[in-house]
Order: C-alpha cells, then sequence, then structure tokens
C-alpha cells in the first residue's frame, strides 16, 4: 500500500538519538476498530514499544490520554464527539501526552494546516503500512524532549526574572534609606539569604514588606 507521511519538525531533528529507559508507550485512538487492532498487533510485536490504551471516539481519547499519559498518541482527525484535532490540543494543553500524530485520509492543506495548528508532531495519511510509523514515532519522541528541555530552560530564566525585580526594588530601597551603594546592598541581602537560610528574592520581599508598613 502506498504511504504518505509529512513531518512538523526541524531538519535538524533526523540527526537526534533518542534514548529513553523501558518502554515507549502509546495511545490509539480511531473509530475503525480494524485499524486500532492493526496498530495494537503491530506494537505488541516490537520489544520497545506497548499500547496502554485505546478509544473510540474523541471523549475517550483525552480521557484515556489523561488516565495514561502516553509518550505517543495516534489519533484518527476523524472521531465521534470529538475530531482527532480537538483531541490534540485539550491532550497537548493537559500535558496528558508528551507528543501526537494524527491519523487521516486527507491530505489536502487545510488538514494539514489544521495539523499544525493544533500542535501535532506529525501526520500520517491512509492507507499506510503500520512499520512507516516508527520513524515518525522516533522524530515525535525526539521532538518532545528537545521542547521539554527548553521548556525547562524557559522556566528557570523566568523564574530568575521574577526573583530579580524584587531583589532589584530592595537594592534601591538600602540605596535611599542607608546610603548604601548597589554592590553593598546586594552583599546585605546576600549575607541575610546565608544567615537566614532563605533565598535573596525572600528576604528581599520582607525588606520591601518593612517599608510599606512603615508608610502606612
Amino acid at each position: 500500500m502506498r504511504f504518505k507521511m509529512l513531518f512538523f519538525v526541524k531538519r535538524e531533528d533526523r540527526r537526534m538519538g533518542v534514548t529513553r529507559m523501558g518502554k515507549t508507550t502509546i495511545f490509539l485512538a480511531d473509530d475503525d476498530e480494524g485499524v486500532r487492532r492493526t496498530l495494537r498487533t503491530f506494537f505488541e510485536g516490537l520489544p520497545g514499544y506497548r499500547v496502554v490504551g485505546e478509544a473510540c471516539d474523541g471523549m475517550e481519547a483525552v480521557e484515556g490520554c489523561r488516565a495514561s499519559a502516553p509518550d505517543v498518541a495516534l489519533l484518527d482527525i476523524q472521531m465521534p464527539l470529538l475530531d482527532g484535532v480537538s483531541v490534540a490540543r485539550q491532550v497537548l494543553a493537559d500535558r496528558a501526552a508528551k507528543c501526537v500524530i494524527i491519523l487521516t485520509a486527507f491530505s489536502d492543506r487545510e488538514h494539514i494546516e489544521r495539523v499544525q495548528a493544533c500542535g501535532a508532531a506529525g501526520y500520517l495519511t491512509k492507507p499506510f503500512e503500520a512499520e512507516k510509523i516508527l520513524p515518525t514515532i522516533e522524530l515525535c519522541i525526539a521532538r518532545s524532549k528537545e521542547y521539554y528541555l527548553l521548556n525547562k530552560e524557559y522556566q528557570h530564566l523566568s523564574r530568575r526574572c521574577q526573583n530579580r525585580e524584587p531583589i532589584d526594588q530592595a537594592k534601591l530601597l538600602l540605596m535611599e534609606t542607608r546610603g548604601m551603594r548597589e554592590d553593598e546592598a546586594y552583599q546585605y541581602i546576600r549575607e541575610l539569604s546565608r544567615r537566614k537560610g532563605m533565598s535573596m528574592a525572600r528576604v528581599a520581599s520582607y525588606l520591601l514588606a518593612q517599608q510599606e508598613e512603615r508608610h502606612d
């Protein structure tokens, strides 16, 4: 059977290796029981993969992914109650799956754009050979790993920025009220942080709160 596959990943991802402990978990959602059976049988024959749940409609797919938290959710684009694109949006928003791959019989621009917009990592058109899904899954997992690392770094930088503001305000307060230089104010906050066993941001918040009480 002929097979068409579109990836929404960077070209560099093809060079990325994927190292995982244990098995890659898969959730299958398709209203065609025959498709689910074919995919289930295929994954059961692979030592590195495990099917952790199935669904025949969109609502079951969302609930199933929330319950099983799979590495990969394979979603048919047309399902009863909730279509695959809507399921993908909900699953990814809830972080109920690391990545999503859409299965569909359509390959026109409109459907491709819908899949891209929902955040899916890949797009597979029917009819397909089950074996062809493996490259998509590997790229999907690699992409999710990259996203996880970038998101972790973003959250770290975001916390640093949030902590930076009260520290800067507290330094300015000490400079204005105690005549300290900027470096002296910083060292004062740092020393209090060390002595009290709390973050500099928390020490800064106490200093600012004390000043506010004085003004009240």
